[in-house]
This record gives C-alpha cells, sequence and structure tokens, in this order.
C-alpha cells in the first residue's frame, strides 16, 4: 500500500494516529488483561434493568473480542483514511476521529460490563 505524499507530514493526521494508537493499546490490553478467568467461570455478558436486576452471564473468553473489535476498528480505519487522504482530506480526518470515539466507547463498555457488581 502506497503512503500519500503529505500524509505523514500533516499534523492532524499525526495527532490522530497518535491519539488512536494509545487508545487502541489500553483498549486491548485492557481487555486482554482485564479478563480474570481464574476468579468464575462466568462473566456480566449484558445488563438490563427492566423492573428487576437481570444477568445474563456467558463465558469470560467472550470479553476477549473487545480486543479483536479494537484491533478491526483501527486497522481498518487507518486503511480507510489511507485511501481517501489524497482525495478527500476531510473524510480522512473524520474516519480517524471516529475511530478514537468508537475506541473510547470500547474502553467504557469493557470496563462496565467487568467491574459492575
Amino acid at each position: 500500500m502506497k503512503i500519500p505524499k503529505n500524509y505523514l507530514h500533516d499534523r492532524t493526521i499525526l495527532v490522530l494516529l497518535a491519539v488512536n494508537a494509545a487508545l487502541f493499546l489500553l483498549s486491548s490490553l485492557g481487555a486482554l488483561f482485564g479478563v480474570n478467568e481464574n476468579q468464575n467461570l462466568t462473566s456480566i455478558v449484558a445488563y438490563r434493568d427492566v423492573s428487576k436486576v437481570q444477568q445474563i452471564s456467558g463465558p469470560t473468553s467472550d470479553l476477549y473480542q473487545f480486543a479483536i473489535f479494537a484491533v478491526l476498528v483501527t486497522a481498518s480505519s487507518v486503511v480507510l483514511s489511507l485511501k481517501l487522504y489524497p482525495h478527500r482530506r476531510h473524510l480522512a480526518v473524520g474516519i480517524l476521529a471516529l475511530n478514537t470515539l468508537l475506541l473510547i466507547m470500547s474502553i467504557i463498555i469493557f470496563n462496565a460490563l467487568t467491574k459492575t457488581l
């Protein structure tokens, strides 16, 4: 894949790439090291508060999907950003900014599922 000429000279792109790399590491390492399989065999996969507390439990290995999600989202956003940059710079910046939002939401949801109750 060819990197566009000014892609790595654009300060906005570099800042977003650095932020995305830091959030990617935080998200994936948090998901890999945040799952404690020895403590219990099930973990909360979904939490629904309708009229009483209902917990849908599942195996803790399902929580590793947060790390896979971080890899897929970050890789696809960087590739899309690289391909769109020569044609539409603002779309490339927008894709990287939305990746930042997705990674932040992934971290929040993972912590909510593992740290509740």
